[in-house]
């Protein structure tokens, strides 16, 4: 994954996008206002869909953890909006595919991951608008993938 990170505004990165809201005003404008603190929850970490695969990949292909912990970090254990929370993916059933996935935003960026192992489908969404962008359109991929 070598175009992921949080390098700050004032350092240049090759093709990192310039955010988008509407937050304040009508007219979409920069959010470089709104931007989060670096290190927090919402710590302005950047990627790509490339590199958001090869995390998917990786993971399922247990590179990063074995089959036991892989497991464990992905198996919902709470129940939380209508699937069940893991630590960090959200579990849950679409379609009678099992997904695990993770998504946030802020003001002007917005991201939604879905990896589902059975079929190896992986739904990686990024934008540079306001939220649930990127959550609506995954979510209109997934509820649309076959079943294998």
């Amino acid at each position: 994954m070598t175009s992921s990170g949080s390098e700050p505004e004032n350092e240049a990165v090759p093709d990192r996008s310039l955010g988008y809201t509407r937050m304040g005003a009508n007219d979409l404008h920069p959010n470089t206002d709104t931007l989060p603190y670096r290190g927090t929850s919402a710590g302005g970490g950047y990627s790509t869909l490339e590199d958001l695969l090869k995390f998917a990949n990786a993971l399922e292909e247990h590179k990063l953890l074995n089959a036991e912990f892989t497991d464990e970090l992905t198996t919902g254990k709470v129940d939380a909006r209508g699937a069940r929370y893991a630590f960090g993916f959200e579990d849950q059933t679409i379609n009678g595919i099992r997904c695990f996935g993770h998504g946030g935003g802020a003001p002007g960026m917005n991201g939604d991951l879905e990896i589902c192992p059975g079929p190896a489908y992986v739904v990686a969404v990024l934008s540079n608008m306001d939220p649930p962008t990127a959550n609506q359109i995954s979510t209109f991929i997934t509820n649309r993938l076959p079943e294998h």
